[in-house]
């Protein structure tokens, strides 16, 4: 209930940074996010997102040292999920990530360390691209989205 009632009262032109077991941060610092997300396990806080003024929100779930990164866009609706063009030969396709939620199924370029998880985050705050090894795949058929 505190969560929802927060974010009836946060300002229009502000961000909310939320995390798994964690109070909302309204206009958190980057220093916040970056710290949140490196802290990211199992068994505490696995799951973070960042949402802009327009409802536009990053978030990624993991725990230390890997993450998964998605990214939802309300206009056009657009749901996208992080990959990268080094894939990481630790992990083949299909391999799962454990978070707090549940065990999400990854493709093997879809893996990325939490410092990766948290540039995208703080890029997001400060409204830049992305690192330039983000690229992004659309999950919007697969969430049933269009």
């Amino acid at each position: 209930m505190t969560q929802f009632s927060e974010r009836l009262i946060r300002p229009a032109s502000s961000m909310l940074l939320e995390a798994e077991g964690q109070p909302p941060i309204v206009d958190p610092s980057e220093e916040q996010v970056r710290a949140l997300v490196l802290g990211l396990r199992v068994g505490e806080t696995s799951f973070a997102s960042l949402t802009d003024e327009a409802g536009n929100y990053v978030q990624l779930a993991g725990s230390r040292p890997w993450c998964v990164i998605e990214y939802r866009r309300l206009k056009p609706l657009q749901h996208d999920r992080a990959f990268q063009d080094t894939p990481t030969p630790k992990y083949k396709d299909g391999a799962k990530i454990k978070t707090g939620a549940g065990d999400i199924s990854l493709r093997q370029d879809e893996w990325f360390l939490l410092k990766n998880g948290a540039e995208v985050l703080a890029a997001f705050l400060r409204k830049d691209r992305f690192p330039a090894n983000v690229q992004w795949r659309s999950m919007t058929e697969t969430l049933g989205l269009s």
